[in-house]
């Protein structure tokens, strides 16, 4: 991992030229130039959906030729990073795995608790936080810099949904956060981020003076990028109160759901992990067995359901506006049918989909 006393950099040799981007990359160097010339008839829109005060969260979906070129990009350069144990969302890690658990027990039993989240973070990602990240962390040459940041940028935002924006995300900080947490940690505080979900938490007391310092912080670095703090989101929790992160209980040593409303807990979890990862078979598992649960709740089940269904995971289904697509992997072939609909309910089970109410299937 990287030492407080370092920027984050790249274990790969600085790429000084587009053919050697190319050959790193599997690629002829034309296709390379042509696709980053392309990416505007590359994209599709993805699933739609809501944050939890009912605004809608857009996502974009690469087409084959582009999420293929994305892969190799995350594999070949974006996982050769020592990612700062700090950042615990959307990393691939074996030796330190993360996630929203980790996220909550590195915090667990602490007596204060900071919450901080960035504004619309994904698309307050511009094309300069991007290209930065290709030239410095990678050490990149302007013109590598550039092709790289036009490949992973669409319309000047990082883009939710491609396989490289995670990775990208967690980077977004590089040259201010280690400084940060550098700071934080020899005034005896912890600090993590979970994407755009920023924790501080301290083992003893604090002074309203060293919270002002530590928020100040917070909001000077994100201010420095380009971003602002949601202050809705914005909280201060002691533990003679419940404490949460990523929907945990954090007051015991270890996190837990919270004893009451478990049903609901379970849902906020998937939203949280829904953000980021409806592709894995471990968000596969977590969303089948919060399925589960949701229709035992005593009064809120239909709500609980409407939004578990609106992310389900990405092997079920994807609602577009002129219908539904069903995807290959849960049919023995590729089946695709589009369906109008109006008052439809959706019942998702492990092995079936059922449509409720008034349905006509166009061929």
């Amino acid at each position: 991992m990287v030492p407080f006393d370092k920027k984050i950099c790249s274990n790969l040799t600085p790429i000084a030229k587009i053919k050697s981007l190319a050959s790193k990359l599997s690629i002829t160097e034309e296709e390379l130039i042509n696709i980053s010339n392309s990416i505007d008839k590359l994209w599709k829109p993805g699933k739609l959906l809501y944050k939890k005060n009912g605004d809608p969260r857009p996502t974009i979906n690469a087409k084959p030729q582009l999420k293929q070129l994305h892969e190799k990009i995350k594999n070949r350069l974006l996982k050769q990073v020592d990612y700062p144990t700090y950042l615990l969302g959307g990393i691939a890690d074996s030796a330190s795995p993360r996630d929203y658990k980790r996220h909550a027990a590195i915090h667990s039993g602490k007596q204060i608790l900071i919450s901080e989240d960035i504004k619309d973070f994904f698309p307050n990602t511009s094309y300069d936080i991007v290209y930065n990240i290709w030239k410095y962390i990678f050490q990149c040459t302007p013109e590598v810099a550039e092709i790289l940041t036009k490949i992973t940028i669409l319309n000047g935002e990082l883009p939710q949904g491609w396989k490289t924006s995670g990775y990208l995300a967690n980077l977004a900080l590089w040259d201010r956060e280690p400084d940060l947490v550098e700071q934080l940690t020899k005034r005896g505080f912890t600090y993590s981020r979970f994407m755009d979900d920023i924790t501080v938490s301290c083992k003893s007391k604090i002074t309203k003076k060293q919270m002002s310092y530590i928020i100040s912080m917070i909001y000077g670095m994100l201010f420095s990028k380009g971003y602002t703090p949601k202050r809705s989101k914005h909280q201060i929790a002691t533990s003679i109160n419940r404490m949460e992160v990523t929907g945990l209980t954090v007051n015991s040593k270890k996190p837990t759901l919270p004893n009451k409303n478990k049903i609901r807990s379970a849902v906020h979890l998937c939203e949280t992990k829904a953000k980021y990862d409806r592709t894995s078979n471990n968000y596969k598992t977590l969303w089948r067995q919060t399925s589960g649960k949701v229709g035992t709740h005593p009064n809120k089940g239909k709500k609980l359901r409407e939004r578990l269904t609106a992310i389900k995971h990405y092997n079920f289904a994807v609602f577009t506006e002129s219908g539904l697509t069903f995807h290959a992997k849960f049919f023995k072939r590729p089946i695709y049918s589009y369906i109008t609909y109006t008052k439809m309910a959706t019942l998702v089970t492990a092995n079936r989909i059922f449509f409720l109410d008034f349905l006509s299937v166009i061929p």
